[in-house]
Order: structure tokens, then sequence, then C-alpha cells
């Protein structure tokens, strides 16, 4: 009996430790007893949560292996360097379907530039004087989940570690929500001031389309002030014959910078121009290539005020565009 005992235990650590292969081979497994002996089959996984990305790797790499080979020889040269949200939605090369080589990128939560993150500063230096990109792009977008926490209540007290990064990010978009003239946003502030509990806003409400409008400006201005932009242009200014080299001495000399405010529609695939482009002074900044945001206040006013959705229809457009920040018992 304890023979029998033995072997069974060995039988079922032999098949334990076979399923559990890194080497995830289909086949059969035979456990063998000391009277009988049974089969174990091996089921085929029908799909992996990896399959998407594999398949959209084998087609990336055999749609232009020219271009990968061309870039791995030569290095890149990007003309934009592109600051973003890390929202999933709105990836710079899915949204401008752009190709390897075209952007040099920074993402963070709600696209923010601070002077002391030393993340963000150091790709604006080596995009900047190094890689000599042309055109800063900052690009916000309509539903971001970080400006729409920054508009909710904080949490209180038992905070996690992953939800006091989150929060300690984000409260520079609080303080704008607190400091901002803007109309939209005045009366966003107006109507949560006092509540209890401030839920995050309706992708729809134009104060919260303002002031993710609004916090794109504020890192157009942050990154314009910034030492490596202005010793930039200094430089620029510097050097009228043009023959002063970038920092690396490749690719020819210092170039012109030009930083631009974009903002992205999550729901139409629309990317559109905020009008506070900067560039070197005495130099005529490039016309926008996507239409001005004008009359977007009124638009998203106009929505706000129409006729009540139903809850169903109104939970499910929230569900859709909502990232909260927020513990749950919040």
């Amino acid at each position: 009996m304890v023979a029998f005992g033995l072997k069974f235990v060995f039988a079922l650590v032999a098949v334990s430790s076979t399923l559990a292969h890194p080497i995830h081979e289909v086949r059969d497994i035979r456990v063998v007893g000391r009277t009988t002996s049974a089969v174990v089959r091996r089921q085929e996984s029908s799909g992996s949560e990896f399959t998407a990305i594999v398949e959209g790797n084998a087609a990336f790499k055999a749609s232009d292996p020219a271009l990968l080979k061309k870039l791995a020889d030569e290095g890149q040269e990007p003309p934009f360097m592109f600051l973003g949200c890390s929202d999933s939605r709105v990836s710079e090369g899915t949204v401008f379907g752009a190709k390897p080589g075209t952007f040099f990128t920074q993402r963070n939560i709600a696209n923010q530039y601070q002077p002391t993150d030393p993340n963000s500063q150091s790709v604006l230096a080596y995009g900047v004087a190094e890689l000599g990109v042309k055109h800063i792009i900052v690009m916000g977008h309509y539903g971001c989940g970080g400006v729409a926490a920054a508009i909710a209540s904080a949490p209180g007290a038992n905070v996690d570690a992953a939800n006091g990064a989150v929060q300690a990010w984000i409260n520079p978009i609080r303080e704008l929500l607190r400091q901002s003239s803007r109309p939209e946003i005045v009366t966003l502030r107006e109507s949560i001031k006092g509540n209890t509990t401030v839920e995050e806003p309706e992708i729809t409400d134009p104060g919260f389309r303002a002031l993710v409008e609004e916090n794109v400006k504020v890192g157009v201005g942050r990154i314009a002030q910034d030492s490596v932009i202005v010793n930039h242009y200094a430089l620029l200014a510097a050097n009228s014959t043009g023959t002063v080299e970038r920092r690396s001495g490749e690719g020819g000399p210092a170039g012109d910078v030009f930083i631009h405010g974009w903002v992205y529609d999550i729901e139409n695939g629309e990317v559109r121009d905020l009008g506070v482009s900067v560039g070197p002074p005495g130099k005529a900044i490039p016309p926008a290539p996507f239409a001005a945001v004008a009359g977007a206040a009124e638009k998203a006013t106009a929505a706000h005020q129409a006729p009540a959705q139903t809850v169903h229809a109104r939970c499910t457009e929230m569900c859709k565009s909502k990232r909260s920040f927020l513990p749950k018992e919040h």
C-alpha cells in the first residue's frame, strides 16, 4: 500500500512538473499506477492574450524591412519630438500613421512637462542638442483620465503607494484648476465648489475639455522657458553665420526649433491646433498643419446642454473614457 502511494505521488509530481514546464509543448501525458494507468490530454489553447501583438509584430516586420535596415545602419534623425499622454488610445505612431524614425517620444500621465522631472528634460535635451529635432509637439486629448482625476475629489486616508504616486503627479493640474481664469474652467470650479464628493466629469463637459487644452498650453510654456530651449535659442541668435554645430556634431549646424500645442479628440480621431506655437525670436512660425480649436468651447457647451441621455447611454459613454485613479471605496 505504501509502495502504491509513493508511485501515485510520484506520478502526480511528474504531471505537475511537466504541465508547468516553460516550454509549452502540446502533448499527451501517460500516468502509470500500480494496477491502472491514465492519459492526461493537453488542451491546445485556442488563443493567447499576446496573439494580437505577435501578429502585429509579424506584419510590422514585413511592412518595410529596408527602412528598418536603414535606420539601424544610419541611426535616427527624427524631425519631431512628441510629448503626449500615456493613455493607450493616443499612441503617436497610431494617431499619425507614422513610420519608425519619425518621433522622438516622451509620454506620461496627462502629457505634462515639469522642469524638475529629469526624465522629460533629458528627452528634451537629447532631442534638441543631439538629434536636431525641428518641431516639439505637446499633445493632450479630450477624455484624459489624468485631467479627470485632477478634477475629481482627491483620495482621503489610506492612500497606497501607487495611488499616492499618481496623485502627486497630477497635483499641478489640480492647481491649474484652482487658478485658471478661463470661463469654462471657472464655471466648472464653481459648480463643484463645496461638494463633499466630486466625480470625474463627462467627456463632453466644457470645463473638462478646457482644462485639457490649458494643460497643453502650460506644457508648451514650460518647454519654451526651459534652459534647454533658452540656451538653444541664444545659440541660434549668436550663430548668425550658421556654422555652430549641434553638440553631437552630426547632421549639420544647430537649427530652428518650434514648439506646438495640439489636442486630440479620441471620439473622432481629429487633431486640432491650440494656436500657442513658439519659435526662435525673429523667426516665422510654420503654419499649423491642423485646423484651430475655433469654437470648440461653444460646441462642447451645446453638446453638454443637449437633451439628457438615457441612463444606460450616459453610463456607456462614461465607461468608455473614464480612467479613475481614485480608490474604489472613494
